[in-house]
C-alpha cells in the first residue's frame, strides 16, 4: 500500500502517522530511541506490506498487469490502490479527505525532528502539492509513476504502467474493495495484539 492507505489504517495521532509513513524509509531493526507509538506504527506498516505479499487479492491485481513491468507491478498496484482510496474516501471515513490530509500534514510537522531524513526531505513537497488529496487525480498518479521511474533510473518503464490503470480499472477497483476489507480485518487483529 502507498502513503494514503498506510495513514488510513494507522491510529489518528501524529506519532502514529509518522511511524506509518516511516516504514518506507527505516530499514532493519526499529531504533529503540523511537517513541513507542511511532515504533508500533512503523511495525504496523511492515505488517501491512507483508499482507500485500501474501494476499491473494493483491496478487490477483498484480497478475492483471503486463508482465513487462516485472517486480514493479506491486508498486503500480500500491499506487493504484491509493488512487481508488482517495477517490472513494467518503466510503471509508467520516472525515473529509482534505481535512484528514491537513491534520496529517500538521501532525508530521509536529513530529518533524523524529522523522527519518528521507521523510523530512519529502514533507515540504508533500504539503505544498497536497499529495494525499491529489491522489484523486489521474494526472497526479501518472506524475507519481514518472517520479518512481526516475528513482529507478529508468530501468523499468513504470510511467508507462499508467495505461494499465485505465485498461484494468474496473477489475482493479473491485480487487481494491476486497483487499480493503481484508486489510481492515488484519490490521484490527494486529492492533489488538500489539
Amino acid at each position: 500500500m502507498n502513503y494514503l492507505a498506510h495513514l488510513y489504517f494507522s491510529d489518528s495521532n501524529p506519532l502514529a502517522w509518522s511511524g506509518s509513513l516511516m516504514g518506507d524509509f527505516v530499514k532493519g531493526a526499529v531504533p529503540v530511541t523511537f517513541p513507542q507509538e511511532l515504533s508500533r506504527h512503523l511495525k504496523l506498516h511492515r505488517h501491512i506490506d507483508t499482507l500485500t505479499q501474501r494476499s491473494e487479492i493483491f496478487q490477483t491485481s498484480r497478475r492483471r498487469l503486463d508482465p513487462r513491468f516485472r517486480y514493479a507491478r506491486s508498486v503500480l498496484v500500491d499506487v493504484f490502490y491509493d488512487h481508488f482510496l482517495a477517490c472513494r474516501w467518503d466510503e471509508y471515513s467520516d472525515q473529509p479527505l482534505a481535512e484528514f490530509s491537513q491534520d496529517v500534514y500538521r501532525g508530521l510537522q509536529f513530529c518533524y525532528d523524529l522523522l527519518s531524513p528521507g521523510l523530512q526531505q519529502q514533507l515540504p513537497r508533500m504539503i505544498e502539492y497536497d499529495w494525499l488529496t491529489a491522489y484523486r487525480q489521474p494526472e497526479i498518479i501518472h506524475r507519481v509513476l514518472q517520479r518512481l521511474e526516475e528513482r529507478l533510473k529508468h530501468k523499468i518503464p513504470v510511467a508507462s504502467g499508467f495505461s494499465q490503470l485505465e485498461l484494468w480499472r474496473e477489475e482493479l477497483e473491485s480487487d481494491f474493495t476486497a483487499f480493503m476489507a481484508e486489510a481492515q480485518q488484519v490490521t484490527t487483529e494486529w492492533k489488538q495484539l500489539n
